[in-house]
């Protein structure tokens, strides 16, 4: 009877485990969730130290992980299983680790640095991969967020880890009050400074008390290119007549009408910098240099820096041209930036990833597209070129658009870059270098699809723009040094 009851509430502890895991990230996210199911993972670990376990905890990253993202990443849902299962192979093994350590405070250490090395895996391994990391789910903690301009986004994973194993260790060693107390003074001197640091960057650096009134525009474009019979053909197939080419040319000559007239509107309500979001000029190549004398043409008539976001298609070519052109107020052409950060089976040209920063009488400013956020490596561009303004147009769907929004701001705070999105389908957003968000709308709810604001014309200084993922590489050094210098002691005594 005690063995059925033990085994039941083991079922019932799983299930509330599942649960919690599956709402710490992605659709349902609840961000104190993401501190507490890596405790209820070491905590099972504790209930039940047989391999099957392992089983349930990496069942419970693979199942979870199709609950959590399998709409948000847009692929196939067989796709999206094999990934999860490949992410949970490898999730699972800071805890296989865990459970044949001897558990000394080391070993939290450990522990963490584990999952960070293979955080960081994930991204080299696909970039956009990594933009699914549990750190992002802490944005709105704007003084933990703070870590991230010396460390990126694995500071944060790292504490969130060491914090479920300090747990679990001081749990287990609580009848060692001398011991342990050494240890949680450690523990908690670090979180004290990452607070101190937090506050004093959040409070005392990075203010501005500049604005520029910046607009972002949009028209509903998906349907146009996804379902609509001359368009999409012209655009996605070779199997194009005649007729289809010309009546695609009528309708986004139509597209392009209105996007002008939402941006003189913008420029005479006072916005100074205004741009299209992502897809949004569409156009043939034959068509492309009367669409950018246009934009030459407002920019001037309006005085105001405009950038356009162009999808270029050439007729029987498969890669189209997914870039922005950027106009100053005397219509000279300043800027040409082509997508470098490529979704899965998106046919485009990909960019050199360099960043096309201008300067103005309102900050540098530098345009990336969409998912190009996800590369650490290329918008730390924006840091090192102190970019205070990133403009980033985008095209979202329904179900990621927060897990990009997100993603944005971190990237913003990290690289001491104020923030605006603007996408279609989606949730476009402003934030500062701090990481708040200062203004948002929501493409769905939206009539004008237009969001507008005045955002901080300062950005600020960041060491992570410079030293890059140093923090992930000296986690890397520690776990090399825990498991190969013992070896080497032990080497050295039967030699001696």
């Amino acid at each position: 009877m005690k063995n059925l009851l033990k085994s039941n509430r083991f079922a019932v502890f799983i299930i509330l485990t599942f649960l919690i895991y599956v709402m710490s990230n992605g659709e349902w996210c609840i961000p104190i969730f993401a501190w507490i199911y890596p405790i209820l993972f070491l905590h099972m670990l504790s209930l039940n130290h047989t391999r099957k376990v392992y089983l349930i905890i990496g069942s419970i990253y693979a199942i979870g992980f199709v609950f959590q993202f399998e709409k948000a990443i847009g692929m196939d849902i067989k796709i999206c299983i094999v990934v999860a299962f490949l992410v949970a192979f490898l999730k699972i093994l800071p805890y296989i680790y865990w459970s044949k350590s001897k558990m000394r405070f080391q070993d939290t250490v450990i522990f963490a640095s584990i999952m960070v090395s293979i955080e960081y895996i994930m991204y080299l391994v696909y970039p956009i991969l990594g933009g699914l990391s549990d750190a992002y789910t802490q944005y709105q903690n704007l003084y933990l967020l703070q870590i991230v301009t010396v460390t990126g986004i694995y500071g944060i994973t790292f504490l969130m880890y060491w914090t479920a194993a300090m747990v679990i260790w001081i749990w287990n060693n609580k009848s060692k009050k001398e011991y342990i107390r050494k240890y949680i003074f450690v523990y908690g001197s670090v979180i004290g400074l990452a607070f101190v640091y937090g506050v004093v960057m959040f409070h005392f650096v990075g203010n501005s008390d500049k604005s520029v009134r910046i607009a972002g525009v949009t028209v509903p474009i998906s349907e146009l290119l996804n379902n609509d019979k001359d368009v999409y053909s012209t655009f996605y197939t070779n199997t194009f007549t005649d007729e289809n080419i010309t009546n695609a040319r009528n309708k986004l000559s139509s597209v392009a009408d209105e996007l002008f007239l939402k941006t003189e509107l913008e420029a005479q309500a006072g916005a100074k910098i205004v741009f299209w979001s992502e897809l949004n000029g569409a156009v043939l190549k034959q068509d492309e240099d009367m669409l950018l004398q246009r934009a030459s043409d407002m920019a001037k008539q309006e005085e105001i820096y405009l950038i356009v976001s162009l999808l270029v298609k050439t007729p029987y070519e498969d890669l189209k041209e997914n870039k922005t052109v950027a106009f100053n107020p005397q219509g000279e052409l300043i800027s040409e930036y082509f997508k470098h950060g490529r979704s899965i089976g998106e046919l485009c040209q990909k960019g050199d990833g360099m960043l096309k920063s201008f300067d103005t009488e309102y900050g540098r400013i530098a345009p990336f597209i969409c998912s190009d956020m996800a590369f650490l490596s290329k918008i730390q561009q924006a840091g090192r070129n102190n970019v205070d303004i990133l403009i980033v147009p985008a095209s979202d769907w329904k179900e990621m658009t927060l897990l990009a929004a997100k993603t944005a701001i971190v990237r913003g705070v990290e690289n001491g870059s104020n923030i605006i999105r603007h996408t279609n389908n989606g949730m476009s957003i402003v934030s500062n270098v701090k990481g708040c968000v200062l203004a948002q709308t929501d493409y769905f709810q939206s009539d004008t699809k237009t969001l507008s604001a005045q955002v901080a014309m300062k950005g600020r200084f960041t060491l992570y723009s410079y030293i890059g993922n140093l923090f992930v590489y000296l986690c890397n050094l520690y776990l090399l040094g825990s498991f190969i210098l013992p070896k080497i002691k032990r080497l050295i005594l039967r030699s001696a």
